[in-house]
């Protein structure tokens, strides 16, 4: 299972522009029908082009911007954006929950038949950020799931923090290494001291 990122910002954007432009020109020819003053004349627009050069810095630099900016989002429509799911080879090594068992603990793709579809980057986050949480010493967590990489900042009151990145490090690897997953994300984990030495 790979679920991309849809294309909403470029797609609004260009879309924006084109109704932007076509609503003036509906507006101009509508004016321009009723006999009114348009907008924008349609008679000024190539008068005032006529002038310009080919060769004129203007036309240069217009062209430039609507290249770079046709590039992008050519390349936005191409490219494929990295992935909200990161799938599993097989189902992850832990058990069915019991009757007042800890469901959240089997995880959103376990049971009905979808054991081996993949977790999603938010999902995998805000379970990392609890385990850390779990480990004696801690007081709060956050998370960021990356496409090859995990960052987990656990927090502490503790003065020392060494032993406590270590104890935090571990429990994540074993959770990481208990969920299957096709290709196991790095594990970058960083302990923050909240204590203020009087």
């Amino acid at each position: 299972m790979t679920r991309r990122p849809r294309r909403t910002l470029p797609a609004l954007l260009v879309a924006l522009v084109l109704l932007a432009l076509g609503a003036l020109a509906a507006t101009s020819a509508i004016q321009t029908l009723l006999g009114r003053t348009p907008v924008v004349s349609l008679d000024a627009v190539p008068g005032a082009l006529s002038g310009v050069a080919w060769e004129s810095p203007i036309v240069l630099i217009v062209a430039g911007v609507a290249a770079v900016v046709g590039l992008v989002l050519l390349l936005a429509a191409i490219l494929p954006g990295p992935s909200h799911v990161l799938p599993l080879t097989a189902a992850p090594a832990t058990t069915a929950p019991t009757a007042g068992g800890d469901a959240e603990a089997w995880g959103p793709w376990s049971g009905s038949g979808v054991e081996a579809a993949g977790w999603h980057r938010h999902d995998l986050a805000l379970r990392l950020r609890r385990r850390a949480a779990d480990v004696e010493g801690v007081t709060g967590a956050t998370a960021k799931v990356r496409r090859r990489s995990v960052k987990v900042v656990a927090r502490t009151h503790r003065g020392s923090t060494g032993d406590l990145r270590q104890a935090v490090e571990s429990a994540l690897s074993t959770d990481l290494d208990s969920l299957g997953l096709a290709r196991r994300p790095r594990l970058r984990v960083s302990v923050s001291s909240t204590r203020k030495d009087r």
